[in-house]
C-alpha cells in the first residue's frame, strides 16, 4: 500500500484523471517550508524534501515512502526499528539507499542513450 500511495502522489494525487487536493497544493505541500539544519533537506507540510526536487513521507519506526519526481521513481520501506528514529544510524542508512538507487537509475539511464 506504500508504493501505491507513492505512485499516486508521483502521478498528481489524481483519481480518474481528476485531481483530488486543491490546485497547486501537493507542489506547495513538498516544496522546503522550514530548515532542518542538514544540508540539502528540509520539512514542508509533513514531507521531508530535498533540494534536487525529490520528497519523502517517513515513519519513526522505518516507514517511508520516497518519490523522485525527475527520475519517475517511487521507493516504499517498511521496518521496525528498535527505539524508533532515537538513534540517527538507521536514518543515515536509509538516506544512503535513496541515493543508491538515484544513481543505479541515472547509470541505467546512461547506459541506455
Amino acid at each position: 500500500d506504500y508504493a501505491r500511495m507513492g505512485q499516486f502522489i508521483l502521478e498528481g494525487a489524481k483519481v480518474q484523471g481528476q485531481g483530488i487536493l486543491p490546485e497547486g497544493w501537493l507542489q506547495d505541500a513538498t516544496t522546503k517550508r522550514a530548515d532542518i539544519g542538514k544540508p540539502g533537506r528540509g520539512y514542508g507540510y509533513q514531507w521531508w524534501t530535498y533540494d534536487d526536487g525529490s520528497f519523502a513521507a517517513r515513519g519513526i519506526f522505518g516507514q517511508g515512502i520516497f518519490i523522485d519526481p525527475k527520475r519517475q521513481l517511487v521507493i516504499a520501506s517498511n521496518a521496525n526499528w528498535a527505539g524508533g528514529a532515537s538513534s540517527p544510524k538507521e536514518s543515515e542508512a536509509r538516506e544512503a539507499f535513496y541515493q543508491a538507487v538515484q544513481k543505479a537509475v541515472d547509470a541505467e539511464a546512461a547506459a541506455a542513450r
